[in-house]
């Protein structure tokens, strides 16, 4: 077994991160802070020290690096107390610029993705990330952004547009029920949490009301895109999305057959049918259940998944239609 450090280095980071954040919540001027934080750096700047080593090899770009030293500069900038205005006015500046480059890298992505065809703007945007911070964590900031984006758009006037073509899911899904409810749960979290916790703090209670906004944008954003993505069919190919939460796409040579979930006794024997089958499900949706001569990779939140697949279980409006037109002769 090969040793690796870089993941130790960030567990530990992680631990001492943490510890760090209970200090300060807990006990500010805790004696142990300073070193805590001193150790904190030391092991960015270790971090800094290998990624360096792999910029030399060419295994990441130099862009990489930009990230975590912005992080050492300004945990140095809060440990030296007697720093000068003009470094003070350095660190803001470095971080207002390393926020500006993001959005500038997202924007061109979004917009290069509503040019170019092929592919999602999610993985336009991660490509473009990729630069800055680790594949995975470009994934996360980008789906982030696609998600909260289609909600916006989708609330100020992008509900009226019509759903691309296609084999839609999004109709008789549960969620869709539950969209003119949603901008309830704002004012019952208002009114819940001043209620029942009067003597909250008022950071948390900020943090509390944020969240339920974001969760509510969220739900709706993942509404956009389950109706911005429907199935879609043709000659030589199937496409299966799940709005961002996955998608599979296989050549119709590959399907062996396609009908109806059966009807279940019970939860238990559903369990049973459904075991070893990927789901591209929404409840209160009707499914259909697709049986492949081989198995075939998907991709997930995180982007392609390594397990493989060869019966899917995945939701569709009008099962009819969508299990008619894969019965008809692929070229």
């Amino acid at each position: 077994m090969s040793f690796r450090p870089s993941p130790l280095l960030w567990a530990l980071f992680l631990a001492l991160g943490g510890t760090a954040l209970v200090l300060r919540l807990r006990a500010p001027g805790h004696r142990a802070l300073p070193w805590i934080t001193a150790a904190l750096l030391i092991l960015l700047a270790l971090r800094l020290l290998a990624m360096l080593r792999e910029w030399r090899r060419g295994e990441i770009p130099g862009t990489r690096m930009l990230l975590p030293a912005l992080l050492l500069v300004e945990g140095l900038g809060l440990i030296l107390t007697r720093a000068s205005q003009r470094a003070l006015r350095l660190r803001l500046g470095t971080a207002l610029a390393m926020e500006i480059l993001l959005l500038i890298l997202a924007v061109r992505a979004w917009r290069t993705s509503r040019i170019l065809a092929g592919g999602w703007p999610e993985d336009r945007i991660a490509a473009a990330f990729e630069a800055l911070v680790p594949p995975r964590a470009a994934r996360l900031m980008a789906l982030e952004l696609v998600i909260l984006g289609s909600a916006l758009r989708f609330l100020f006037g992008g509900y009226r547009s019509p759903a691309p073509p296609g084999f839609s899911l999004h109709q008789e899904t549960f969620l869709r029920a539950m969209l003119p409810a949603l901008p309830l749960l704002i004012p019952a979290d208002l009114f819940l949490v001043h209620a029942l916790f009067p003597r909250m703090a008022p950071g948390l209670r900020w943090f509390l009301h944020l969240s339920t906004v974001y969760a509510v944008l969220w739900m709706v954003g993942l509404y956009a895109t389950l109706k911005q993505r429907p199935h879609q069919v043709d000659e030589a190919k199937v496409d299966l999305h799940m709005g961002l939460l996955g998608s599979l796409s296989f050549p119709r040579r590959l399907l062996v057959a396609a009908g109806p979930l059966p009807d279940f006794e019970d939860d238990w024997a559903r369990r049973k049918h459904m075991k070893g089958m990927y789901r591209l499900t929404r409840p209160g949706a009707p499914a259909v259940e697709l049986r492949l001569a081989e198995a075939v990779a998907v991709t997930g939140l995180l982007g392609p998944g390594s397990r493989t697949w060869d019966r899917v279980a995945v939701s569709v409006d009008d099962p009819s239609a969508f299990l008619a037109a894969l019965a008809q002769p692929c070229a």
